[in-house]
């Protein structure tokens, strides 16, 4: 590197760190969530028709996939030549209707639903009637999480808006900034180490994000996500006068969750407390213009082996 012998005076616009604090902010979130189970309703109304005398029965209904399914169901027994109508529900036989009446039942399980119509004359036609099932179920969930004591422990971390993990570096995933404009910052006089007054500036900064909590069974099994949003206004006073720019990075997030039993006494319901412990660097910035004594460097000539 070659230089001139003969320094000169350069200005150099930079930023300036008026104010300088690091301080840890803590949000706590008390939120209910339903571990109750899901349950569907759905409605089946269909005509049938089935021939009369036959030896094997006619399936009219029969699940597949679904668990703890439940439900009433009619069967009316429209027209049948003489004949009457056998119902079996599960396997086994409910009952006999006759032509033009009809049989209701509730079941708390089902599996399957068939008739059977019996020939009493030679007149052998068919039958016809109506099925209407009210059904209820619940998705197939092999947690078994039915209350605070099926739950072993909580995981809290920073997330989207979807759940997915998070790191701090990911920009905008979480908020940290002035709602103040520099011209609106209220002036506060507050002592200093040495016991002097000092004026200082108000500063309101705006925290958000989303924290997800995952519930975890005896078994080790997540049973359970939910993601929670978080929204914090937090004051801090810094020398920041009027055309300074405020600075805030969060350095570290902490998120615990612990579960207690609801004060709603409802079985199906847990309150979630959620205790967030935010690290942050927080810096009041202006732009100044310095001199600076230096000579213009030039690069060297390059050596050649030897």
């Amino acid at each position: 590197m070659q230089s001139n012998k003969n320094p000169t005076i350069h200005c150099v616009k930079v930023p300036r760190v008026l104010d300088w604090v690091t301080k840890s902010t803590v949000i706590k979130l008390k939120e209910i969530v339903d571990i109750g189970k899901n349950k569907f309703d759905d409605l089946i109304c269909c005509d049938f028709c089935i021939p009369s005398g036959e030896f094997e029965r006619t399936v009219l209904w029969t699940t597949y996939g679904i668990s703890q399914i439940g439900g009433s169901i009619c069967i009316k027994f429209k027209r049948g030549c003489g004949s009457n109508l056998s119902v079996f529900v599960n396997g086994e036989k409910q009952a006999d209707v006759n032509e033009g009446s009809s049989f209701s039942a509730t079941f708390t399980h089902l599996d399957s639903i068939e008739i059977q119509c019996n020939e009493r004359n030679t007149r052998a036609d068919s039958c016809y009637g109506e099925l209407k099932i009210m059904l209820h179920f619940h998705p197939n969930d092999d947690c078994n999480l039915n209350s605070i004591k099926d739950i072993k422990k909580t995981i809290c971390y920073l997330s989207d808006c979807h759940g997915n993990p998070v790191s701090l570096n990911s920009g905008c995933l979480l908020t940290c900034e002035e709602l103040t404009c520099s011209e609106g910052r209220a002036k506060v006089h507050v002592n200093n180490e040495l016991e002097k007054t000092i004026l200082l500036q108000r500063i309101d900064l705006l925290k958000q994000g989303f924290v997800c909590v995952q519930f975890v069974n005896h078994k080790g099994e997540i049973c359970l996500k939910c993601i929670f949003p978080f929204t914090e206004v937090e004051t801090v006073v810094l020398c920041a006068p009027h055309g300074t720019e405020i600075n805030c990075e969060i350095t570290d997030v902490d998120c615990r969750a612990h579960v207690i039993p609801s004060f709603h006494n409802n079985k199906d319901c847990i309150e979630v407390v959620i205790i967030i412990s935010i690290c942050q660097s927080i810096e009041s910035v202006d732009k100044v213009i310095i001199e600076l004594e230096g000579t213009i460097c030039n690069p060297r000539k390059d050596l050649n082996l030897c």
